[in-house]
């Protein structure tokens, strides 16, 4: 106990600790002492970088992120991607599930059935939204009317290949090729948007062409060395590798715009007017995701999608980023959703 006029005996230690550390001198005791007298203030705090607000906080379980293709594709490398940098934002664990089946419709129909409470989304391909109900009749759920638009975040353009020696070497001479001759086209499955692509390309040029449906790009790649397949279409993140190595020929791609990874190759639309096919990956709720839920999922993806450090390591992977409302993914979806369809009806694509 201290005596009347006394220093209370902690006060007193902080006292004698500064004349210790003014004793020192230098660089060394001012920095001590400043931080000495930060401590001594009961009511005062280190400064720190700010965390997430109480608002922020809410929810702590972890997000489920579900997507209908397997570990390793380019889809899962670019989601998983995009949920690391989510997590960021939100503050919370993101855990990307992969639950294959169905051409994506596993995990859509997972994400329609799953409580509206934002814990479980869905990162959704084009091909899910737009052609899986044009190919099946059998679906459980409606992916347009049972998911929620929250943010289109990124799109994967598609390759069209040919084999080095077959001197096609432009999207002309390939047009040439399929108009002279009958010809074999190459896609990853059929119904896949890759074959979709194709379709779409071969009727815009009044050509015709026999497909053959492989197990992807490797299965695919001895029969179009060897002669046997004339055109092969292929995403980006999974052909830009074998076009690096030389052992396929890039003849263009079905983006709208040139790639930033290679400038030099022409799009198809600039030989067929109008032309533009890609997939694009879309993060999706469950219906009745609250406003509030939704307009805080909204921002963070969009956030997300502006970062440089993500659009770096996105292109770098072929993808091209997008800063996608949910207002703008709706209206894309109703938009393409009337390309697509017919194609898949002319081809007599079913999967029933």
């Amino acid at each position: 106990m201290s005596g009347p006029g006394e220093a209370p005996a902690g006060q007193e230690l902080r006292v004698i600790s500064i004349q210790r550390l003014l004793h020192w001198g230098g660089r060394l005791g001012a920095a001590c002492l400043a931080t000495g007298l930060l401590l001594a203030g009961p009511a005062q705090a280190i400064a720190q970088t700010p965390g997430p607000s109480p608002a922020e906080q809410d929810g702590r379980e972890p997000i489920r992120v579900l997507i209908g293709l397997p570990p390793g594709s380019g889809v899962d490398q670019v989601s998983r991607l995009f949920a690391e940098a989510l997590s960021q934002r939100l503050y919370r664990p993101v855990l990307v599930e992969n639950r294959t089946g169905a051409r994506g419709n596993v995990a859509g129909e997972e994400v329609a059935r799953a409580t509206p409470n934002g814990n479980t989304l869905g990162i959704v391909t084009a091909t899910t939204l737009l052609l899986n109900r044009h190919l099946s009749r059998q679906m459980g759920y409606d992916p347009q009317a049972d998911l929620t638009p929250i943010s289109r975040f990124a799109a994967l353009p598609f390759l069209v290949l040919g084999a080095p020696g077959q001197g096609v070497r432009t999207i002309g001479d390939l047009v040439e090729l399929l108009k002279a001759r009958p010809s074999t086209c190459g896609t990853p499955g059929a119904g896949t948007a890759q074959h979709l692509a194709l379709e779409l390309l071969i009727r815009s040029v009044g050509a015709r062409c026999d497909f053959v449906h492989f197990r992807g790009l490797s299965g695919a790649l001895p029969e179009l060395l060897n002669g046997g397949v004339q055109v092969y279409v292929e995403s980006a993140v999974i052909g830009l590798p074998l076009v690096r190595e030389g052992r396929v020929r890039l003849l263009a791609v079905t983006s709208r715009n040139r790639s930033a990874l290679f400038p030099e190759t022409p799009t198809v639309a600039e030989t067929v007017s109008g032309f533009e096919a890609e997939t694009w990956l879309a993060l999706m709720g469950p219906r009745g995701l609250p406003d509030s839920v939704l307009a805080k999922l909204e921002t963070a993806a969009m956030a997300v999608a502006r970062d440089a450090a993500l659009v770096h390591r996105l292109r770098a992977l072929a993808a091209e980023p997008i800063v996608g409302s949910r207002t703008e993914l709706a209206a894309t979806i109703r938009a393409q959703d009337s390309i697509w369809g017919p194609v898949a009806r002319a081809a007599g694509l079913t999967t029933d």
